[in-house]
């Protein structure tokens, strides 16, 4: 089966076709570097993450301090604590904006003074600001990468109080 496309063709013929390094030749990059370069923002000096990009996507606002998570509703098989599906279904639009609903202003008991907010953004993801004092993005993943895999403790990435305060929020 094949599709008509003149109008398509034409813009084919009549331009320029092929692939585009938008950071560096060789560079593998996400449409988050991607978009930050194409835009002036070295993402080698200013790329904190894809956090940000996802939760104010989903709608929350950022302030000055506050960090954010791009998060997937995942599988995980509580007895050994493998991460079965790094993503839940992706056609999860019915059950994912009930979940962050639930989630949204969620209490840690052992962190008052911080609040956590949760936003559905598409598919399998939603964004997580954490707003508060003493916060850094400066903590690991704990995301595995791959299916069938044990879920990632969250670890500083330096010494700092920040740094520990947040792996341990």
């Amino acid at each position: 089966q094949e599709a008509a496309t003149p109008c398509l063709d034409a813009c084919a013929n009549a331009g320029l076709c092929g692939l585009m390094d938008p950071v560096q030749p060789g560079l593998a990059c996400g449409s988050d570097t991607a978009h930050m370069n194409m835009f002036g923002y070295d993402p080698r000096k200013y790329y904190r993450g894809r956090g940000a990009f996802e939760s104010m996507g989903a709608g929350l606002d950022m302030q000055p301090g506050d960090i954010a998570f791009k998060s997937n509703f995942a599988t995980i098989n509580n007895d050994t604590g493998i991460v079965e599906f790094r993503r839940a279904d992706r056609n999860f639009e019915g059950d994912g904006p009930k979940l962050c609903n639930d989630l949204d202003g969620i209490s840690l008991p052992s962190f008052p003074h911080h609040k956590v907010s949760v936003k559905y953004a598409t598919e399998h993801r939603c964004g997580v600001r954490v707003s508060g004092p003493g916060l850094t993005d400066n903590i690991s993943s704990t995301d595995p990468l791959k299916d069938n895999l044990p879920l990632l403790k969250p670890e500083p990435l330096d010494d700092s109080s920040e740094a520990s305060t947040t792996a341990t929020l």
